[in-house]
């Protein structure tokens, strides 16, 4: 068995594993590269494979960086099955469709600037003809536990990995071997999904290392933040922004308001999804109660529910969205990118971020490049719109909301699956240090940091 690591490797994003065995050609994962120089940089690099010669793609989750470069292998050749799970199926294609219009427009932006230099930008990486290709591909599961034969020799099982609505940690049988790729692992005790399927035993562990020098806040302790927020922000009449992926980050904090305003313990104000992605996949979820753990399954049973309930509002279009900032103040504007690398929440920073009595309230991981990055880490003025704009408004990071593993749930995770080979993916680099280290004292376990285009044989 051969392990080529294209992606995710001493980074945290473009998870992307090339899996030689028994005659086939796997990868799995094909994700973005995203923040810091990685957009215009490896992305655009070729692949460390021929894209032609692959057989399938086996897809943890339908999150960009590990999705968000599916078209583009297809534009290079790619025209074998992509397995996933019935959620990821239909979430990827609506997230894959969004980064393809985002990305043609910051094309063609791009393009009339360097036109006005004398110069030639970059073309998108794809387009929305190669994302319908790429969606021709898509092959759904049967579900988790249930074993998929790929030839005579190789099988794939997706098992729950409790990260997001139809996550999974992928489980590689070969004649030499068992192979676990953990994808991303969920936290545990979070809001609509269930928690991680315990693993099986297997001969080598890929494991993901987000979190792997850190143990997250109890949910106690960050919803109690997450109310220290709305009560500091709403009734001074500031608006509270909350950057939120769209994909169960945006879910997981309307579920939250939800519980407050049903308790009667949130103030007068209106919630403003404004995010079309955010609002089709929220439609998703409630075609798919079965993969809810109880309570979930429990509370959208019943109306009003997470996603209708009487303050809550959807902005789908742009003039819906442009009519938030005119509207009285004293607002909870849950907006993409959660990075605030792009989409709406970068025009209500613009209109927000330098007023002192507004909040923003950071729900996820913000990696180093970001304009999340930089607003968490305290900078005074920040570029929006080729614009300095003071950045005056309180800010919150509330880390128990994350749909990733920390420390302790990833040690047991490791010593219930017993490998015989640990290569850490998934991470960056100080973080998969002390995570090693950690592993080494006190599970007795060496581990393998993965290098990027590095390949291993077993």
């Amino acid at each position: 068995m051969k392990i080529t690591f294209c992606g995710a490797a001493e980074t945290v994003t473009g998870s992307c594993h090339l899996i030689e065995a028994d005659g086939m050609r796997l990868v799995l994962d094909c994700g973005l590269f995203q923040g810091g120089h990685y957009e215009s940089d490896r992305n655009r690099d070729p692949f460390p494979f021929d894209p032609k010669s692959i057989d399938a793609v086996l897809l943890s989750h339908a999150h960009l960086d590990h999705c968000g470069r599916l078209p583009l292998l297809v534009r290079q050749g790619f025209s074998g099955k992509i397995l996933c799970t019935p959620p990821t199926a239909e979430i990827a294609k609506l997230m894959l469709a969004d980064s393809a219009h985002l990305q043609v427009e910051e094309a063609s932006y791009r393009a009339r600037k360097a036109r006005r230099r004398g110069k030639e930008a970059p073309p998108p990486l794809y387009d929305m003809a190669d994302v319908l290709r790429c969606a021709e591909l898509f092959r759904p599961v049967k579900g988790y536990d249930q074993s998929t034969k790929l030839n005579n020799h190789v099988s794939g099982v997706f098992h729950d990995a409790g990260h997001i609505l139809g996550s999974a940690a992928i489980e590689l049988r070969t004649s030499n071997g068992r192979l676990l790729f953990s994808g991303d692992l969920g936290n545990r005790h979070q809001p609509i999904v269930r928690d991680p399927a315990p693993p099986p035993a297997v001969d080598v562990l890929l494991v993901e290392s987000t979190y792997g020098d850190r143990a997250h806040r109890s949910m106690d302790d960050t919803v109690a933040e997450f109310k220290t927020a709305i009560e500091t922000v709403i009734p001074n009449s500031g608006n509270l922004l909350i950057p939120s992926f769209a994909l169960e980050r945006a879910q997981e904090v309307l579920y939250e308001l939800f519980l407050l305003w049903k308790d009667g313990a949130l103030p007068r104000c209106r919630i403003f999804l404004d995010s079309p992605l955010a609002i089709s996949t929220t439609r998703v979820f409630e075609r798919y109660p079965e993969y809810f753990d109880a309570e979930g399954q429990r509370i959208f049973a019943a109306r009003p529910n997470p996603f209708d309930f009487t303050p809550l509002r959807y902005t789908q279009t742009t003039d819906e969205s442009k009519e938030i900032n005119k509207t009285s103040r004293g607002n909870i504007i849950i907006a993409g990118s959660g990075m605030c690398t792009g989409g709406r929440i970068i025009h209500h920073l613009r209109h927000n971020l330098w007023h002192k009595d507004s909040g923003v309230l950071f729900v996820g991981y913000q990696a180093i490049g970001t304009l999340g990055r930089r607003i968490v880490d305290g900078a005074e003025q920040v570029r929006i719109y080729g614009e300095e704009v003071a950045a005056a408004a309180r800010v919150w990071t509330v880390n128990g909301f994350s749909s990733h593993a920390d420390q302790p749930i990833l040690l047991d995770w490791i010593r219930q699956a017993a490998p015989k080979h640990l290569i850490l993916v998934h991470g960056e680099q100080e973080t998969l240090q002390a995570f090693a280290d950690r592993i080494r004292q006190d599970l007795s376990l060496e581990s393998h940091i993965a290098e990027w285009k590095e390949t291993i044989e077993i």
